[in-house]
Formats: C-alpha cells, structure tokens, sequence
C-alpha cells in the first residue's frame, strides 16, 4: 500500500435539519502523506492530536468513501483496525478518504469570577 490523503471534516456535527444526514458547520483539513502500511486507530488519533484533538475529547470517528453522496448508508464507525484497512482500501481506488470527527465540546463557566458583582438579595 501506498500513500494516500484523509480529508478531515472537524468542529462540527451531524445533522439532519436541511433533510438527509449531513455534517455541518466546522473545517476541513487535508491531511497528505498518510502511509498505507502504518495506518490505523492509533495512526489516526495521532494525526488529530497534529489538530489539537486528544483522544479522551473524541467519542467516534466516522469515514466514508468520498465519491459516495449518501452518508446514512455509508459513513462507518472508525473504532479497530479491520476498519483502518476498509480505509486503506478506499483509498487505494480514490486516493483519499473522509474522516469525520465528533468531539466534545468544553462546557464554559457561564459567569466568571471576575468581571461581575455580586449583589445578594437586594
């Protein structure tokens, strides 16, 4: 096996809000030179900690075949390495792969510490 490409689709999520099964919002990242004979789960979540990812944020790891339109039939669960060489052989006949990150998302401090007065009971 070769090299191929991962197109990463990142900081968004799934959605079926404009009808069929989509991923929106977020960026995309192309990631080159990914080696065919080393890839796999951990190859994977090393790559996206390149992204800022750790892999305890990640709850799945979805692909697909990028030439096939229709995600709800064909986006995969990226959890073993039977599913990394399903990617190795996609990417041998289109010399890329989608990969679609679901993360979770830090709960913020509504009201910091500073920058607002308590008032009480007033």
């Amino acid at each position: 096996m070769g090299y191929f490409k991962v197109k990463v689709y990142h900081e968004g999520w799934f959605t079926y809000k404009n009808g069929p099964l989509e991923y929106v919002a977020g960026e995309t990242t192309v990631i080159e030179e990914i080696d065919g004979d080393r890839w796999s789960v951990f190859e994977a979540y090393a790559e996206l900690k390149q992204l800022g990812y750790v892999e305890e944020n990640i709850p799945s790891l979805w692909f697909k075949d990028p030439v096939v339109e229709d995600m709800e039939k064909n986006l995969k669960l990226l959890k073993t390495d039977v599913d990394s060489i399903k990617i190795c052989r996609i990417a041998e006949l289109r010399d890329h792969v989608e990969l679609y990150v679901i993360h979770k998302v830090q709960d913020e401090e509504m009201f910091p510490d500073d920058g607002y007065i308590d008032v009480g009971d007033r």
